[in-house]
């Protein structure tokens, strides 16, 4: 009697201690446009993506819950699409889907993420309305030459400024999921891998923390191998 007593102490003691582990909550609300669809939290391993967790989407929201024991990069995806990257750390996260914008918060890193997602938005937008004044002036009668002069010096600035802003950024996530994540989303846009300034000065004095991340490792390997056979 005492050791069965003993078991279901014991038992109690497990299942307590086991919920008492950290979680991460994601609340997803997207409007009715996402109805019946599925969304995925997926994990990249290999060149080809994992998934972590699943539901379907029902009145315009999806909840998935599940252990934040360490803090690593997914990406959520509503059916085969990707949407955006998510941080799986402890607590309550929200995301939400409209017709305008994309905005992830609650915990820590997501709020980072949020924040530079919407200050890297601002950038683009600014190029893309200094390409429809450069466009309008070429309308008016401008040269292609003359309305290029006349921008040209805006473009840098703004270009200068959105460069200035993601490497900072890379480098005060050094150490956190955040820097390869944005380093990654920085390398995307590349037709192949290959060494800029920009890219060299982030590789320069990073930690081998960074360094070591999966993609950024691959990525400067690769950079550096095409740099050599094009030396050649």
């Amino acid at each position: 009697m005492n050791k069965l007593l003993s078991l279901i102490v014991l038992i109690k003691f497990v299942l307590l201690a086991s919920s008492c582990g950290k979680e991460y909550t994601l609340h997803g609300n997207t409007g009715s446009y996402f109805n019946g669809s599925k969304a995925y939290l997926k994990v990249e391993a290999t060149d080809e993506w994992k998934t972590l967790d699943s539901c379907e989407i029902l009145h315009g929201k999806f909840c998935m819950r599940g252990p934040a024991d360490s803090t690593f990069v997914t990406a959520l995806f509503i059916g085969e699409e990707a949407i955006i990257p998510v941080i799986v750390e402890e607590g309550e996260i929200t995301l939400n889907i409209n017709r305008h914008d994309i905005t992830i918060d609650g915990t820590e890193l997501n709020n980072a993420l949020s924040t530079f997602m919407q200050r890297k938005g601002q950038f683009e937008r600014r190029m893309y309305e200094l390409e429809r004044l450069e466009a309008s002036l070429i309308l008016d009668g401008h040269t292609a030459e003359s309305a290029a002069a006349q921008m040209d010096e805006e473009f840098t600035s703004v270009g200068d400024s959105l460069d200035t802003y993601v490497e900072n950024f890379i480098k005060e996530h050094y150490h956190t999921p955040l820097g390869p994540c944005v380093f990654q989303l920085l390398c995307s846009t590349m037709p192949y891998p290959y060494m800029t300034k920009q890219i060299e000065r982030l590789i320069g004095n990073a930690p081998d923390s960074f360094l070591s991340s999966p993609y950024v490792k691959s990525f400067v390997s690769a950079a550096k191998e095409n740099r050599r056979r094009m030396s050649e």
